[in-house]
């Protein structure tokens, strides 16, 4: 109603959509068909981490008073996860106080490196899956070192956050990474790479890359 009536009647509010990708519990890809549908007017996000989840909530709730619909999607492989490669707790978040660290807007990204000329692009489960990868890379001797390989965190996959727009022409090329399957309409990263494009700020090299189907 607040998009219809264009701010006269609000009617803010906060969805948490739980159940999405792979899980303590097995797969949970019930929601994959549907994240690239939702209505106009929506804001979807999808955090990585608990610290950014907390300070993005909290933006959520300031955004709701404001007649916005808020819909944060929640990994369920996420909600207990401590480590990224053995035992190292390198995922384990300190809570963000409100006074220091009070909120994370819509268009705050994070980068986990700053030095590559080549970056992979993802949210949610994806960044750790991402992360994880770049590691087995250097292992591997495909690359030299991580330092070579930026992993950028889009948490807002509604529209193209400011923060992308800042730091995607840094890049020789970048790898999106969409943990929502592979299909016609199915991915919220497809809308995100058609506005880079739409702006003349992609890449003249990228490629994506879905979930696989089953």
């Amino acid at each position: 109603m607040n998009w219809l009536t264009a701010g006269q009647k609000p009617n803010g509010m906060v969805v948490r959509l739980q159940g999405f990708d792979r899980g303590t519990f097995g797969g949970n890809f019930h929601t994959h068909n549907m994240l690239s549908h939702i209505p106009p007017c929506v804001d979807m996000v999808c955090y990585s981490n608990g610290r950014d989840y907390v300070r993005g909530f909290r933006n959520a709730i300031a955004q709701a008073k404001q007649g916005r619909i808020v819909v944060l999607v929640d990994c369920t492989n996420l909600l207990n996860l401590r480590h990224l490669h053995g035992k190292d707790r390198d995922w384990d978040r300190i809570y963000p106080t409100n006074d220091q660290h009070p909120m994370m807007s819509f268009h705050d990204i994070r980068r986990y490196g700053t030095k590559g000329k080549w970056a992979i692009l993802s949210y949610g489960n994806g960044v750790v899956t991402s992360l994880q990868a770049r590691k087995s890379l250097v292992e591997k001797g495909t690359i030299k070192s991580e330092d070579e390989l930026d992993i950028i965190d889009c948490p807002y996959v509604s529209a193209v956050p400011k923060g992308l727009k800042e730091v995607v022409t840094d890049y020789k090329g970048i790898l999106f990474a969409d943990i929502c399957k592979e299909a016609p309409g199915g991915n919220v990263l497809s809308s995100i790479i058609t506005m880079l494009h739409k702006e003349e700020l992609l890449p003249n090299k990228w490629l994506f890359v879905g979930a696989p189907r089953t």
